[in-house]
């Protein structure tokens, strides 16, 4: 080994990963590996339970990390032909945790099943099934749709992710 040392941080150098980002004096910004994949996954829904339970179920380790949002727990893992994620940021409600495919498959329903009949759970596990993104019904409305942002400030539209979110737990506002 040769002799060179790297100087420590700067004292007004906030951590890489601390948000809100880019806006402090560190010209470093910190992603986590699942964040960088995250705008792949599809989710397929959400289960009226943590995630503890169903590593253990499969014998998953739980990963502790972070993304933009906030810290998680998530598992990563292949059963009978999908790849799943099953994560709960610290900030979404207790009890509820989000499964994604890694891979998006047509067969979103069919993966979901898989997971429910191996894990041992039924359908009342379930607290929100598809895509919350996609409502075949009527479409997704945005910030946008609700005029200037000022208008949106405190807002859930009706046909928003966390407004069709909360009425699947039982949480509408």
């Amino acid at each position: 080994m040769t002799g060179i040392e790297v100087p420590g941080p700067e004292p007004d150098w906030q951590p890489a990963t601390q948000p809100p980002y880019y806006t402090g004096k560190n010209p470093a910004y910190q992603y986590s590996v699942r964040e960088h994949h995250a705008p792949l996954f599809q989710m397929i829904g959400v289960l009226a339970l943590p995630v503890q339970p169903v590593a253990q179920r499969l014998r998953l380790h739980v990963e502790r990390s972070w993304d933009g949002l906030d810290e998680l727990d998530a598992v990563l893992f292949r059963l009978k032909g999908f790849s799943f994620a099953i994560s709960k940021h610290d900030g979404n409600p207790v009890g509820v945790s989000y499964v994604w495919l890694t891979e998006p498959h047509e067969q979103a329903d069919k993966a979901l099943d898989t997971l429910l009949e191996v894990v041992g759970i039924g359908e009342d596990a379930v607290a929100f099934r598809g895509d919350a993104h996609e409502d075949p019904a009527q479409p997704t409305a945005t910030a946008h749709d609700a005029g200037s942002p000022d208008e949106a400030t405190d807002v859930t539209l009706p046909t928003s992710l966390w407004a069709r979110f909360r009425r699947a737990i039982g949480r509408s506002q």
